[in-house]
This record gives C-alpha cells, sequence and structure tokens, in this order.
C-alpha cells in the first residue's frame, strides 16, 4: 500500500543533510531533546524469550544493524550520533518482550545481508524489502507494506511521470537496493528505444542521492515511497513525488536461515506488538500508519 500522506515529524536529519533541508528540532511543540519516542514499555514475555538462541539469552543482548539515513524510519536525532525512527523503536519494543537489551549497530545498507550470514549481528531492521531473491541468504519477518516512489527536483518534476519519464535524466540510487536495479533496466530500455541515455548515479548511503539532488547534479531519486515522501514534505517545495507509488512489498527485519527459533521469537514478538497496539502507536508517532500489517509474515513478499 502507498505511504502517500505522510507528515513530516518534527525532527533533525543527519548533519550532511540538514545544511540541505531543514527540519525543526523539536518534537511536535516540544523542547528540542535526544529521543522523543514514547513507545510503551514492553514486560517480558517469557514463552518467546525461550526461543532465543542460548548464547543470546546468556549475554542478554540482541545485536541489530540499523540504518541513519532514511527517515522516517531511520535517522540522527539532534545530537547527530542517537538512532531514531521507526524501525529502532520496533526493534527496541521487541527486545523487551524478549528480555534483552538491543544493541543497536549503524550500518551501510548493502552490508546488512553479508553481516546478518556471518552473525555479526542477530538481526538487521533497515528497509529492506523482503524479495524472493533475498530469501535464499536470509529469513525475512515482515513488519511495514511498503511501495517505490520517485523523488523529483522542483525542475524536473513536471517531466517526469514514471520510471518510464526518466529517459534523459541523472537518477539517484542507494547502493545495494532495489532500485538500482530498476532504474538500471529502465536505462537499458531507453537506450533500446533510442530515446536520451538515463544515467544511474549510485552513492554509497542516501545522504549522497539527496545531496545530488539538492545540488542540481540529479533529476531524481527512486528510493522507498516513506522516505521519498517524507523528503518531499521536508524539503518545502525543493524536492516533489513524481509519477505514482510502484512495486508494493514488505519491509522485514533479517535473520540468519539458519536460527529457525530466532525466527519464531521474533515473529511472536511482532505479532504481539501488533495484537497489544504498540505497533500501531509505533505507525502512527512516525506517520506511517497505511503501512500496517494485520499479521507479521515470513517470507511474506513476492518477487
Amino acid at each position: 500500500m502507498p505511504v502517500r500522506h505522510l507528515r513530516a515529524r518534527a525532527t533533525a536529519l543527519p548533519l550532511a543533510l540538514a545544511a540541505l533541508i531543514t527540519p525543526t528540532a523539536t518534537a511536535c511543540g516540544g523542547t528540542a531533546t535526544v529521543n522523543q519516542s514514547k513507545v510503551p514499555e514492553q514486560r517480558t514475555d517469557p514463552a518467546l524469550r525461550a526461543l532465543l538462541p542460548k548464547d543470546i539469552r546468556d549475554k542478554g543482548t540482541l545485536t541489530s544493524a540499523v540504518g541513519n539515513d532514511y527517515p522516517p524510519l531511520s535517522l540522527l536525532d539532534i545530537d547527530n550520533k542517537t538512532v531514531i525512527g521507526a524501525e529502532p523503536d520496533l526493534i527496541r519494543a521487541v527486545g523487551q518482550l524478549l528480555g534483552v537489551r538491543v544493541r543497536m549497530v549503524q550500518a551501510n545498507f548493502d552490508s546488512i545481508i553479508g553481516g546478518v550470514r556471518s552473525h555479526r549481528y542477530d538481526v538487521a531492521i533497515q528497509a529492506m524489502l523482503d524479495k524472493k531473491e533475498r530469501q535464499s541468504q536470509v529469513t525475512f519477518v515482515d513488519y511495514m507494506k511498503t511501495s517505490s516512489s520517485i523523488l523529483a527536483s522542483e525542475k524536473a518534476a513536471g517531466n517526469i511521470r514514471s520510471l518510464t519519464s526518466l529517459c534523459g535524466s541523472q537518477v539517484a540510487v542507494e547502493q545495494g537496493t532495489s532500485q538500482v536495479d530498476d532504474v538500471a533496466a529502465q536505462a537499458k530500455k531507453c537506450a533500446a528505444a533510442g530515446k536520451p541515455e538515463l544515467e544511474k548515479l549510485v552513492f554509497p548511503d542516501s545522504v549522497g542521492c539527496f545531496q545530488a539532488l539538492s545540488t542540481g547534479r540529479a533529476d531524481a531519486f527512486v528510493g522507498g515511497t516513506p522516505t521519498v515522501v517524507y523528503q518531499a514534505e521536508m524539503s518545502h517545495g525543493r524536492f516533489r513525488t513524481a509519477g505514482e507509488p510502484y512495486r508494493f512489498l514488505p519491509y522485514g527485519i533479517l535473520i540468519n536461515k539458519e536460527e529457525r527459533t530466532l525466527v519464531r521469537a521474533i515473529r511472536g514478538a511482532v505479532q504481539k506488538l501488533i495484537d497489544n497496539g504498540t505497533y500501531a502507536k509505533i505507525l502512527k508517532q512516525w506517520n506511517i500508519s497505511s503501512g500496517a500489517l494485520e499479521r507479521a509474515t515470513v517470507n511474506g513478499g513476492a518477487a
């Protein structure tokens, strides 16, 4: 389901972006402080905790890779070091149900599959689409419906209506994302049709993408709809959403395929958060309620 009416949350972006797009640094009329989350504390569920691998129970810590540059799912707070957003809120609540502390490790998007497979991270939550081809490498516990969208500069927005309109444009994408493949495929179609060249600009993080868009190096950015809508609203007209969202898939928490009881524990915790209303409060707080799932599925994404 597309997220079309995402209202920008009043909090700060990473400093590299703040110089380009400056939101307010206060939380909904309050004083600027670190971490404005108001997610209810969860009591440990003994049955879910029992499903955790022994080493995680013994350590009392669940290590999760997280992002820091994909608002409103993940971003840096006003101290420029604390990661906040819907994903940190969700994984922290999951940890509380499992009776463990969540240690969040900021990681590059294209490193998280390898990090989960090598047990560097127990889990990862970083706006990754649950796609069939990824399910051969990791297991996903789905936590949100989403889609992909195009963000265009104010100058280019009138000429961009869909991927097919990107011929002749310079398009920014984040390394490792599905949108890299989308833009590459469209570039080939532009060439085959004899249309002006689509130049794909791949950046290691979304900060680079938005810098390129802001400075005019890129005409458009293709990424997840929640972030596209957020950036459009925070830019005060400098960026605009272009066309309609496409490819509707869930975001999922990544878990090593060998850790089957951990999958059950994480799925059970997400489902309990759905059932007890905490999940809805998290999504509402970050203005992404239209992405809500009724059930925490495992590998529920399609190709």
